[in-house]
């Protein structure tokens, strides 16, 4: 499954792919908050570029939770 960082939101990607729950909560530290509580209307462009965050390692880890929800 992919999907655009540039226009995907958090919430839209926990909402469909319960899954990426846990990549977000592995980048709270990074990001310097709890991103599920507040970043959930950023899309994930945002959200890399506004916390400091490596995007490009961002949209694969959580291409790869998604992934693995439908083996």
């Amino acid at each position: 499954m992919s999907f655009d960082p540039a226009t995907t939101t958090v919430l839209d990607l926990v909402a469909a792919h319960p899954a990426v729950e846990a990549v977000f909560r592995r980048y709270d530290a990074k990001a310097g908050c709890c991103i599920l509580c507040e970043a959930l209307f950023e899309t994930v462009a945002e959200l890399a570029a506004q916390r400091g965050l490596d995007a490009t390692a961002l949209t694969h880890d959580l291409s790869r939770a998604i992934d693995t929800e439908h083996p």
